[in-house]
């Protein structure tokens, strides 16, 4: 993991940043003391401190975060970004997502009428921003593309990769599946409910497509037991959303596949289903399944960028990836155990692609030359923010309240 400076290559040019002091993680279980070399949002090297001296001359400035953790910037690989705004809908157990579809869309009626009266890119902004300040830097948005979704500063990367159907409904699917180029993956929602429709959705998808490694299933909630086997074997990826699952559901997998099944990732959902944000469903994975906090480092981190097919670096710091960096306070605990009970308030900075995007109030004022210009200031969650965005202009909505139900752990 360490690149070692007197071998790094081309360390003449100005530009660029080190940061150091922080301990840096190398692994869901180990973080080191090192530095890291920044230039044209990229990591550069990762270098002990002993050695950072030779370095500092070479680059344009040196930010100092004693007492933080940096962690990769996590991936969130599923989302539905138009809904940001929306308070959760529906009081289920329903069937499947049909029958709640049914149940809340209800256009004419608040809140939904209010709600889609705000212009679409307002309502994208507001997924973006639930993003950014999770700690996320790379978002799978489960939707049809837009432009606003690829504006220069974003303080998120909205993966775009990939080939999607909403379900497998109608004929639609399919035409999707065959125009995905074979090096993308296929994201669709399935056995996204607990009746025998949903049961039969893997069948389906095995009799009229390909279940393979590039074939990714949103829920899987209503997928019998004796097709895990033939999932396992074919390499399918699954995206679990358990607060979005308990909600629509009343249930979501079940913790020995979840212990057992390799190709898992974490996705938050939206929340006009789901209970919050990323960190939100990593503390409910943890607390309500108790999912080891290793494994749900690895499904935020290495696992969600090998089901988005990203490059090898992505979901990790190492040397000749994108400097996207979740910087935490230091508790002292390891990467994953911090990442597993992240309270928001220990969230310090997010940098994108080697820039600072999000930033705590406090971060703010420590490094007000590194961080404060180019960020807004905002609230949420109670605290205070300073965020990048493409839109200052827009007036940042909140959210319309919804009643929290309480969760008890599925047996």
């Amino acid at each position: 993991m360490m690149h070692r400076a007197g071998r790094s290559p081309n360390l003449q040019s100005p530009e660029g940043r080190i940061i150091r002091g922080a301990r840096v993680a190398i692994d869901p279980r180990h973080a080191v003391r090192a530095a890291l070399l920044l230039r044209r949002g990229k990591i550069e090297a990762v270098v002990p401190e002993t050695e950072l001296a030779a370095c500092t001359a070479q680059f344009a400035s040196v930010i100092d975060l004693s007492d933080h953790l940096i962690l990769p910037g996590l991936i969130n690989v599923h989302d539905h970004l138009q809904f940001g705004l929306f308070p959760r809908l529906g009081r289920g157990p329903y069937p499947s997502w049909r029958e709640w579809a049914k149940d809340i869309y209800r256009p004419d009626e608040p809140p939904l009428r209010e709600l889609l009266e705000i212009p679409k890119e307002e309502r994208l902004w507001s997924g973006i921003l639930r993003n950014a300040l999770s700690g996320v830097t790379t978002v799978c948005h489960h939707d049809a593309t837009h432009s606003m979704l690829t504006s220069a500063g974003l303080p998120v990367t909205v993966h775009s990769r990939f080939g999607w159907a909403h379900s497998l409904d109608g004929i639609e699917w399919r035409e999707r599946y065959a125009q995905t180029p074979a090096g993308w993956p296929f994201i669709v929602h399935c056995a996204e409910g607990v009746n025998h429709k949903s049961r039969q959705e893997v069948t389906k998808i095995d009799r009229e497509a390909r279940l393979d490694e590039r074939m990714v299933l949103v829920h899987a909630v209503g997928i019998p037991r004796r097709e895990w086997t033939k999932l396992k074997s074919r390499g399918a990826w699954i995206v679990w959303c358990p607060t979005s699952n308990l909600h629509i559901l009343g249930r979501t997998l079940a913790r020995d596949l979840l212990l057992s099944y390799p190709f898992i990732a974490l996705g938050s959902d939206s929340p006009i289903s789901a209970s919050g944000d990323l960190l939100d469903e990593l503390q409910a994975a943890h607390t309500l399944f108790e999912i080891s906090a290793g494994t749900l480092y690895q499904m935020v981190t290495r696992r969600a960028a090998q089901l988005l097919r990203l490059s090898a670096h992505q979901g990790t710091i190492s040397a000749g990836g994108v400097a996207d960096l979740l910087i935490v306070r230091d508790t002292g605990r390891s990467p994953c155990d911090t990442l597993a009970t992240l309270r928001r308030s220990d969230l310090a900075a997010v940098m994108h692609n080697g820039e600072f995007t999000v930033a705590s109030e406090e971060f703010t004022v420590r490094h007000e030359e590194a961080v404060r210009g180019s960020l807004i200031p905002m609230e949420r969650h109670g605290l205070r923010w300073h965020v990048s965005s493409p839109l200052e202009a827009m007036r940042l909505r909140p959210v319309l309240p919804s009643e929290e139900p309480v969760y008890a752990a599925q047996t």
